[in-house]
């Protein structure tokens, strides 16, 4: 009888996914792991092991094989926020994972309706302070970047008595908004564009280094004197600890390949996205000082996912 074996430079490389299929981090998921396979000539799957807040394929990476055949596409809430949030996470970014590559970036924004009189980042000041009681600032999700992205800011803008709600998703969010069951918004830019547009929401500012391609008629808030508040969300690539610094580099460069397509950038456009590459050192400093920063906004706010 023959037999025919998958030798370890035949087998598909898997990458796992915390959340379940059709979402964001699925999508980049698969049109990454599209582009990896016509790029190293390997199979690339995806494989969606959704709970525990995304945290299911990060401890998975504990007990795998360090060859760079099993991977993680990870948000930043996973691997920065998630395990400050909870007792036990499961797995310590800065020792369980290792850094391949940043894929994707995107900025927040600063949202208000569109039928009032707030028009800039300081008429909104006046108007919480002057309604204090009923003021209040959404999130999609407690727990997630945005949620203490959106703390950071009202203590920056000395808000801090401001009421936080956070919603199951963005869409719920953006329609009280709209129907003013909330004073204000953080969220994403993408999903409040076509809003903002037709006049309904208004951004009052985003969280870049600088202005989005799509919104250069909106201030930073570095430009409005926080550069404090400087911050983009992301999604990135993760392997195992220990896995050689050499197959780190070879998929590092095949990433970098992959986020060159044109066609990439188009697919990342539509969901609101940009291509976003980096070492695996740079992701590192990355990862590192985003978890220190984290950390401490969650220790302050008292949050705990598991209470």
């Amino acid at each position: 009888m023959l037999f025919s074996t998958l030798t370890l430079a035949q087998a598909p490389v898997k990458i796992l996914v915390g959340f379940p299929p059709g979402g964001g981090v699925d999508a980049v998921a698969r049109m990454l792991a599209e582009r990896l396979e016509k790029i190293t000539g390997r199979a690339h799957i995806v494989e969606n092991r959704s709970g525990a807040g995304g945290s299911l394929p990060a401890r998975a990476l504990l007990t795998v094989p360090a060859d760079g055949n099993t991977l993680l596409l990870a948000p930043d809430t996973t691997v920065i926020v998630y395990p400050y949030t909870v007792t036990t996470a499961g797995f310590n970014p800065s020792t369980d994972l290792m850094t391949i590559a940043r894929v994707t970036s995107y900025d927040f924004a600063l949202t208000v309706r569109g039928n009032n009189d707030i028009r800039n980042l300081d008429q909104l000041r006046e108007a919480i302070k002057n309604n204090s009681k009923a003021a209040s600032i959404a999130n999609p999700a407690a727990g997630n970047l945005l949620h203490f992205y959106a703390i950071a800011l009202t203590k920056a803008l000395s808000l801090e008595n401001i009421t936080h709600v956070p919603y199951r998703g963005v869409a719920p969010a953006i329609t009280d908004t709209i129907g003013g069951e909330v004073t204000a918004l953080v969220t994403p830019v993408g999903p409040v564009l076509q809003q903002a547009v037709s006049g309904r929401l208004q951004i009052l500012a985003t969280s870049g280094s600088d202005r989005g391609a799509k919104t250069p008629n909106i201030p930073t808030l570095k430009e409005l004197g926080y550069p404090q508040l400087v911050s983009s969300g992301w999604f990135g690539l993760f392997a195992p600890a220990k896995t050689p610094a050499d197959v780190i580099q070879k998929i590092n460069d095949s990433v970098k390949q992959a986020l060159l397509d044109p066609a990439m950038h188009s697919k990342l456009a539509a969901l609101d996205m940009e291509a976003a590459w980096n070492s695996a050192q740079d992701f590192r400093s990355l990862v590192d000082s985003e978890g220190k920063k984290w950390a401490a906004v969650v220790k302050a706010s008292g949050f705990k996912a598991d209470q």
